[in-house]
């Protein structure tokens, strides 16, 4: 009897324990599920729906219904029609005050005490209104020349119904079904084509068109065709090449390819010692509009890397130019600096140029009169260039292969000059940098300059200082040497 009681005491704090466990387990609510019937009964401006509400989601459902607009994914903030019963089950909805021969979006919707639930989505096209016998019958063009702002569309009046059209053109709005009271052209009278051009848009806005024609019986329209405006968007542009570097001074600029859409009413370049410059930076102000303009940096400090950008502005905002460093100098061309005379300053794109530093050629202070190219008829080995960069290797290719005594080559490198000793006769393109700035060096005659590159066993280019023409000449002839060194 002991044991029964006790076997009967442990079912009873089963029991309460499995009761306790339930209890302490119950779910909250969710929100309820329904789904979206069959659309019926349609006419110009009304429908029957229906739906169903197939969970409560453990609360109860308090208002259910259809809701619809013309665009997807209708909420209860748009047209809705809630039906007459609450709970589980099904409902139907009458769809009402529609607009004939447009789209619609519908959703069965429930509501209980967590939120409301949607079911999915189903369209309908409401009917064509019945056109009075007695009212013009037109149609609506294609819209064509879209920009921003405006459009250009048009119609045909295809029959005046027995009524003279006393007006035509063409109504639009961000409604789908536009009429004579909102926006609208007036292109003349009668039956036949017209052109209309729409005006005073807004940028990237859906807008819906159709023709109109109107007799002493009403008003016909034409399908309604729908078209969206060009959104503006910041200037397209780039930075111009930097020229004419000095100590304190460059020039630059940029070229406006695409104004998007919206006049550019500022432009120029702005400018830091710091990577990507703004217009909160030192810029300049270089006028409106699209295409390519000029800009004058100055008060710049010397021997100082700078980085320059194109900018323009319209409506939308600022937009930038790719960026664009430069080195300024404390020296120019003709200026006296290391042994010699400043001839030619390496530029971005230069074999030698270095962000931020200053290089470039020194020429002699003088030409060292004529001589030979030296060893005609000795096709000499190695490799011969006309490049910026290729003299040095030019001239050790002569000395190490030619033999003769008082060539071209061998002046140079034989020349020295307060202490500087590396010498040598320039590349084709080299010596062509110094016929450029030959006026600022003030050092050469207007006659032929040899240039150390070798083009055949016979002959070596050289440049004339007459025109900057270069030529291939016999290596026995003598014209005259100017030795360069870089820095």
């Amino acid at each position: 009897m002991k044991t029964k009681k006790i076997i009967s005491f442990m079912a009873v704090l089963t029991i309460i324990s499995s009761y306790s466990f339930f209890i302490g387990c119950k779910k909250d609510p969710v929100l309820p599920t329904v789904t979206t019937g069959t659309i019926s009964q349609i006419t110009e401006n009304s429908a029957s729906g229906s739906g169903e509400a197939t969970a409560d989601g453990g609360a109860e459902i308090t208002l259910k219904g259809l809701c619809w607009s013309t665009t997807p994914d209708p909420t209860v903030l748009n047209m809705f029609m809630n039906a007459t019963t609450t709970g589980i089950g099904s409902f139907n909805c009458n769809l009402i005050a529609l607009t004939p021969n447009t789209q619609y979006y519908v959703r069965a919707f429930a509501m209980n005490e967590v939120g409301t639930a949607y079911g999915n989505t189903v369209t309908f096209t409401t009917l064509e209104a019945e056109i009075p016998d007695n009212i013009p019958v037109v149609s609506t063009q294609e819209v064509t020349e879209i920009s921003s702002n405006n459009a250009t569309c048009g119609g045909i009046v295809i029959s005046d119904a027995g009524s003279t059209v006393t007006a035509r053109g063409v109504c639009w709005s961000e409604n789908t079904t536009p009429t004579i009271t909102d926006n609208k052209t007036v292109n003349g009278t009668g039956a036949g084509s017209f052109t209309s051009d729409i005006a005073a848009l807004t940028p990237g806005t859906t807008y819906y068109v159709r023709a109109y024609a109107t007799n002493a019986n009403g008003t016909g329209y034409g399908s309604a065709m729908s078209f969206t405006t060009e959104g503006l968007t910041i200037a397209n542009l780039t930075t111009a090449s930097i020229t004419a570097i000095t100590s304190n001074s460059a020039v630059t600029g940029g070229n406006i390819t695409d104004d998007g859409n919206s006049p550019v009413t500022a432009r120029g370049v702005c400018w830091s010692t710091s990577s990507n410059p703004t217009i909160s930076d030192n810029h300049t102000s270089d006028g409106t509009g699209e295409g390519s303009y000029s800009s004058n940096i100055s008060g710049l400090n010397c021997f100082t890397t700078y980085y320059v950008r194109a900018y323009a502005t319209n409506s939308v905002g600022t937009s930038y130019g790719d960026v664009v460093s430069f080195a300024t100098t404390s020296l120019n061309v003709g200026d006296n600096y290391q042994g010699g005379i400043i001839a030619y300053v390496f530029q971005d794109g230069d074999p030698g140029y270095v962000v931020g530093e200053f290089h470039g050629i020194i020429a002699a202070i003088s030409d060292q009169g004529t001589a030979e190219w030296g060893c005609n008829d000795t096709f000499l080995s190695g490799e011969f260039g006309s490049a910026l960069g290729k003299g040095y290797q030019n001239t050790i290719n002569i000395i190490n292969g030619c033999s003769a005594s008082g060539i071209a080559a061998e002046v140079c490198v034989n020349y020295s000059h307060d202490g500087y000793d590396d010498w040598f006769l320039p590349s084709t393109d080299e010596l062509y940098k110094l016929y450029l700035n030959r006026n600022e060096l003030g050092i050469f005659s207007p006659t032929y300059y040899w240039s150390s590159e070798q083009v055949y066993e016979w002959s070596a280019n050289m440049v004339n200082f007459n025109n900057g023409n270069s030529y291939d000449e016999n290596k026995s002839n003598s014209y005259r040497v100017i030795p360069i060194r870089v820095f």
